[in-house]
């Protein structure tokens, strides 16, 4: 038994199968045997005889037909089994003399109309879902990019971080690419990328932002400083005791310099002296 025919969808419903062999049912289409009707009808005293040819199908591609009771079936109603459709879903359409005309009635009902969006649209995702899967695809690529992008900015500052802690000038006098001695944060920020196949790349194809260039270090060492500064300043506003020390001096441009010196105890009552 076919399982797009009427016999098999009325004996195990469409609605009750697995999701494979409903797609499975949809792309069979309709099941379409030659039936066995014949029928005589009178008109003005001649008598004519119809009987069932291949061209009733073609013309609709939702009629289905059936061998066992020689009728005809809405294939969309018969799979959705939705109210007001018995006659095309239980009973049958089997006379061929009206069958045009019952044919436009019920493809025009709301039924049907419905059952057929219903089996247009079945195993397609709804655009809803692909926006939203769309959506869920920008989110991981921006999560991605931006993990990226701060896995290589983490990079950078270990090189500012490393040169601070040994007091190493940043910069050399020649920064250009060709140059055979463009400084140790450019030597380290070298060799970090040797060892780290991210940094390199990014170094390689960098076209906006690759961030050695002098402005970024400075920045980069003004964020760093801030963050040192909010560090003290919490450290100093927990501590019992406090003192400040001021020391001023004029550069060679004659501008004054103040120096603030904060000394306090921190939470271990380890004596702290800060430059600020």
């Amino acid at each position: 038994m076919k399982e797009n025919s009427v016999l098999s969808l009325k004996q195990l419903p469409f609605t009750r199968r697995p999701d494979e062999e409903k797609k499975r049912i949809k792309e069979l289409e309709p099941d379409r045997p030659n039936l066995q009707i014949n029928q005589q009808s009178s008109d003005r005293g001649r008598v004519y005889t119809r009987s069932f040819s291949p061209a009733n199908y073609q013309t609709r591609s939702w009629l289905a037909g059936c061998d066992v009771s020689h009728a005809f079936y809405c294939f969309p109603c018969l799979l959705f089994e939705s109210s007001g459709t018995d006659k095309w879903t239980k009973t049958g359409v089997s006379d061929l003399k009206h069958l045009s005309e019952k044919c436009k009635r019920h493809e025009s009902t709301r039924s049907h109309l419905d059952n057929a969006l219903k089996l247009q649209f079945f195993g397609k995702r709804s655009i809803v879902e692909q926006l939203d899967a769309s959506y869920r695809i920008g989110i991981r690529r921006h999560n991605e990019e931006v993990t990226k992008n701060r896995h290589i900015l983490s990079r950078i500052i270990d090189c500012v971080k490393f040169c601070g802690a040994f007091e190493l000038a940043l910069r050399g006098h020649d920064e250009s690419e060709r140059s055979e001695n463009p400084g140790i944060f450019r030597g380290l920020v070298d060799f970090v990328a040797s060892l780290d196949g991210v940094l390199k790349e990014h170094l390689e194809n960098a076209t906006v932002f690759k961030g050695t260039s002098k402005t970024v270090q400075n920045e980069l060492l003004d964020c760093m400083l801030s963050v040192v500064k909010e560090h003290i300043m919490q450290e100093a506003r927990s501590s019992n005791f406090l003192s400040i020390q001021a020391d001023e001096t004029t550069d060679i441009a004659t501008h004054c310099q103040l120096v603030l010196v904060l000394r306090y105890i921190d939470a271990k009552n380890n004596v702290q002296e800060r430059f600020f």
